[in-house]
């Protein structure tokens, strides 16, 4: 295929790579219009919104913001997501609440239980809403220090250290159940296992800790 792709570019003044590039520059260009318009209705939404809806909005937000910078770089959050503090401040709040929801009047074993079970992918990434969660935070964390600096203030980096030790705790999953994989699942536990760990240690405030 890359082959029949350099011999059409022989004979072509725009080769298929360069359409391609141009047509996911156009997708992203529309996916981040259309995460404004999110952010903007999150932020000042029509009709008051319940925690429940705010958080449901802000979850619906996060597949797309991984599409849009998952393969930009950093520094493009900040020039073309104005909003990106705020999203990041809203993001950071979420999950240190999704987390300590999961720790409180919990032995350690418990907690951690349920909170590798909150961050492991599902079905799928996009319904996965720790997964999600975990992912977005780790794109932030690759930005500048004013990411940095709001995802200190709302205890990320400690928060997400106490999972690190909590999963010290967490229990071998039996071997009889590693490798079974659910008829609603393209993972099977071991696997969503094994991707919780890569993607966790990625973070920046993990890191400095290993």
């Amino acid at each position: 295929m890359n082959l029949m792709r350099k011999l059409r570019g022989a004979t072509s003044s725009a080769s298929p790579e360069t359409a391609e590039a141009s047509s996911s520059s156009s997708h992203v260009q529309l996916g981040l219009m259309h995460l404004k318009k999110l952010f903007a209705e999150y932020t000042h939404p029509p009709q008051p919104l319940t925690d429940a809806e705010k958080d449901d909005k802000l979850y619906n937000m996060l597949p797309l913001f991984c599409k849009v910078f998952g393969t930009s770089p950093s520094s493009e959050m900040n020039e073309k997501f104005w909003d990106i503090l705020s999203f990041c401040q809203q993001v950071s709040k979420l999950m240190v609440s999704e987390i300590r929801k999961r720790a409180s009047n919990q032995s350690t074993e418990a907690a951690s239980c349920a909170i590798a079970k909150f961050l492991e992918i599902e079905n799928s990434e996009e319904s996965s809403n720790g997964w999600m969660l975990l992912s977005t935070l780790n794109l932030l964390a690759a930005g500048d220090q004013s990411l940095i600096q709001v995802m200190t203030t709302a205890s990320i980096p400690s928060t997400l250290v106490k999972c690190l030790y909590l999963f010290f705790d967490l229990p071998e999953i039996p071997e009889s159940e590693a490798d079974v994989q659910d008829g609603n699942s393209d993972f099977t536990p071991r696997e969503r296992r094994i991707l919780l760990q890569k993607i966790f240690v990625q973070v920046p405030a993990v890191q400095r800790y290993q």
